[in-house]
């Protein structure tokens, strides 16, 4: 191609006439050559003498007869007249006219153009469709750049159709010459357009005979064709792949990957990046992603060895949903080798931590070396938000020598309780410092949690009998696990009249709900409602929810169904006294305007004291935690018989009224089993203005924590002290104030000998 002139306007230099050929929609190619060489400056497009709308792209390469050729690649309306290429100092260096547009020419392109600057004129164009979207989908520019492509590799190799991760996807297999290198993208050409991948191929490390090395890449299953050509793109050079025809039926990924284990860990981080990227809009890249990381996952790695002067373990390693990762494990080096620990995930993303200030004693670790030092850790490593959910990763110890120990972390548990439960128990109780809640635990346990409440399925609800008319009040029985003191609490109800109607026609009584929070019991309690339903004869509705959530969650589940004007909450262990005691209850909260709830005297099953009245105290470490008056004392001790306003009363029994519940939220779900969420709502209710008081009229036996106790999540780890710190956090300043008040109980005359005897004689009856 030699380059043409024509005579500029008078006073200007000769300039060249640049070839022009249409590329597609409105875009141009404008290409012209200059005899000199090595000149850097900057050139600008013009159309009719004002500056080519963007996007537009130039490039300059060596030719093979000493000169350079400039391609430039910009859009030209319709009715345009003249092309005019200037450089920084207004200087025209090359013309064109849009009514001489010429057929496009590969080859002459292309002439004169050693290996290296024939890739450039490539990238170039396939780079600037990703600015001008519009040429992505046009068949002409398709048809350009598969020309030129051709032109650099005119008998490509072909790819071969394996399996289908997906419906819409297929995993193509073929090969790269040894010395390619790392492939920089990875371009499909079809007839009516181009598709950028987004995922790198990946390259195995071991060649074939041939000295090639195995190719792999995911693309869409409508993008192979006859007449599909893959360019991949690498540092110094181009390699073209077409697509070989496919056979009606192809295995799936799974069935495909079974057949060729093990798994090269290049092929297995392809697909897990190529699933990742589609998961978010194709449900069944999702699950594809799911199944991969669920049914293959990565053999455990760690070391252990007391021979070795470096050990080290990932027993926890979970991302919180929000880019956060929690890890914890144990580390061995007393001779200070380990730099850092690097994390990647099955996406590519990596992180670097290289301090772990969160240390305890494991005496797993002691035992293998023979040491007392805190070998444990636990570390919250803060991030962006992955693709998908990641079930595994991969670790390294990085030395400082610049070697590198691998560890491979057990698959984080599938169901988000066992999630929130790993990350819980990680840390023994005694080690859990402020810091460590502040830094670690809380910022992984959160969003954790916060993702299982907002995704919670509608509870099941079952009728046993018709249900009270107009009920003065809704009692709510959370169970968990331990039924078997629901037989005496009904039974109890079953003999109290007053259980049946509060006002005099005989409405207005109380209706029980029972909140099942075990799913997994829902047979076994519904056949024991059932039995105790024809025994009694009492109407009982059963919420079972989905999983167990929780206190709060199943509460606020009871409530959800709940008809009463009142709201009693009451534990599976609490069983009443005698007779007579709801109206009590309810009398006094119906008092005045001004109270939002009431609690009992609660007895030990010794006749001792476990609650008159709830109260905030510090513990030996500074801690704001819950207490209850006179817990421990007899029965009849003289400061537990006086009705008093409280700070707090127990969630074990707590009535008030439905709307307050109503107004200030119900139940705060951000608490973890079952810990600190009758104090917050005693605590919003005493935010509201309102206040709170405790009635020792009422006694009723409180068989405490029996089915929180048998929940792993809670006894086996840091549930309490998280929920401490929360609760702290939140109601610090009230909890001070409050307990900067005086507590004085009712005045003497509410307290007669005579009339508390009275009103015993009258329950008794």
């Amino acid at each position: 191609m030699s380059p043409t002139t024509s005579l500029a306007p008078p006073g200007d230099a000769l300039v060249p006439t640049a070839r022009l050929h249409g590329v597609g929609g409105d875009f141009v190619m404008a290409v012209w050559e200059t005899a000199t060489v090595g000149v850097s400056r900057r050139i600008v497009p013009s159309v009719d003498g004002v500056e080519a709308p963007r996007p537009y792209t130039l490039l300059t390469v060596p030719t093979g007869w000493g000169g350079e050729r400039t391609i430039a690649v910009l859009r030209c309306p319709a009715g345009s007249r003249t092309i005019t290429l200037r450089d920084e100092a207004a200087c025209p260096v090359a013309t064109a006219f849009p009514s001489s547009l010429t057929d496009f020419d590969a080859a002459l392109l292309m002439s004169g153009l050693d290996g290296g600057a024939r890739l450039r004129v490539v990238r170039l164009l396939l780079d600037f469709c990703r600015g001008a979207f519009s040429l992505q989908n046009d068949h002409r520019f398709a048809q350009l750049c598969r020309r030129l492509i051709l032109e650099l590799s005119p008998t490509p190799s072909s790819l071969t159709v394996r399996c289908a991760p997906t419906r819409q996807l297929a995993l193509c297999e073929g090969g790269v010459s040894g010395g390619f290198g790392e492939i920089m993208a990875t371009v499909v050409l079809t007839p009516s357009g181009m598709r950028r991948l987004e995922v790198s191929p990946a390259i195995g490390t071991v060649p074939d005979k041939r000295g090639r090395l195995p190719l792999h890449l995911v693309m869409d299953r409508a993008l192979c064709g006859s007449e599909t050509l893959v360019v991949l793109l690498g540092r110094t050079g181009l390699a073209c792949r077409t697509v070989a025809p496919t056979v009606a039926e192809i295995p799936t990924l799974l069935e495909w990957l079974e057949r060729r284990k093990p798994c090269p860990q290049s092929l297995r981080d392809h697909l897990m990046r190529a699933l990742a990227v589609r998961a978010t809009d194709e449900p069944q890249a999702a699950a594809a992603l799911r199944e991969l990381q669920v049914l293959m996952p990565l053999p455990r790695r760690h070391v252990a060895a007391p021979d070795r002067a470096v050990g080290g373990d990932i027993d926890v390693a979970v991302s919180t949903g929000d880019g956060g990762l929690f890890l914890a494990g144990w580390l061995h080096d007393p001779h200070d080798m380990i730099e850092s620990i690097r994390v990647t995930s099955p996406f590519g993303d990596q992180r670097i931590t290289s301090s772990l200030p969160h240390r305890f004693p494991r005496d797993d670790v002691a035992a293998i070396y023979k040491s007392n030092a805190q070998a444990g850790f636990a570390t919250f490593v803060p991030g962006s938000p992955e693709p998908a959910p990641a079930l595994q990763y991969r670790c390294e110890l990085l030395l400082r020598s610049g070697g590198r120990i691998d560890i491979v972390p057990p698959p984080r548990p599938l169901n988000p309780a066992d999630v929130r439960a790993a990350v819980l128990g990680a840390m023994p109780p005694a080690f859990v410092t402020q810091a460590a809640l502040e830094s670690c635990v809380a910022p992984a346990v959160a969003p954790i949690h916060a993702a299982m409440m907002a995704n919670l399925p509608a509870p099941e609800v079952v009728r046993h009998g018709t249900p009270v008319v107009d009920p003065a009040v809704s009692v709510v029985i959370p169970l968990y696990k331990n039924l078997e003191f629901l037989r005496f609490q009904l039974g109890a109800f079953a003999i109290d009249r007053a259980m049946g109607g509060l006002g005099s026609d005989g409405t207005g009584g109380a209706e029980i709900i029972l909140v099942l929070d075990s799913p997994e019991q829902r047979e076994e309690l519904k056949h024991y409602l059932h039995g105790l339903f024809g025994l009694y004869g009492l109407p009982l509705t059963l919420v079972v929810n989905a999983a167990n959530h929780g206190y709060s969650t199943a509460n606020n589940a009871g409530a959800a169904v709940a008809r009463g004007r009142n709201l009693l909450f009451l534990n599976s262990d609490v069983i009443p006294d005698k007779p007579g005691w709801l109206p009590v209850l309810m009398a006094a909260l119906e008092a005045s305007p001004e109270i939002g709830g009431i609690g009992p005297k609660l007895l030990f099953e010794d006749d001792s004291l476990q609650h008159a009245g709830l109260y905030f105290g510090r513990d030996f470490r500074g801690r704001w935690i819950n207490q209850h008056y006179h817990k421990g004392m007899p029965r009849d001790f003289a400061p537990a018989l006086a009705p008093r306003a409280v700070p707090g009363v127990t969630g074990a029994c707590l009535l008030m009224p439905r709307a307050v519940f109503d107004e200030v939220g119900g139940f705060t779900t951000d608490y973890i089993i079952g810990d600190y969420e009758d104090s917050d709502l005693c605590l919003k209710i005493r935010a509201s203005g309102r206040s709170i008081r405790y009635v020792p009229a009422v006694e009723l036996y409180h068989l405490e924590r029996q089915s929180i106790s048998r929940h792993a999540g809670y006894t086996r780890g840091v549930a309490s002290e998280y929920n401490a710190w929360l609760h702290a956090g939140r109601w610090s300043g009230l909890m001070e104030d409050l307990m900067g008040r005086d507590w004085p109980a009712d005045p003497p005359t509410a307290l007669s000998p005579r009339r508390r005897n009275r009103d015993r004689k009258i329950s008794a009856a």
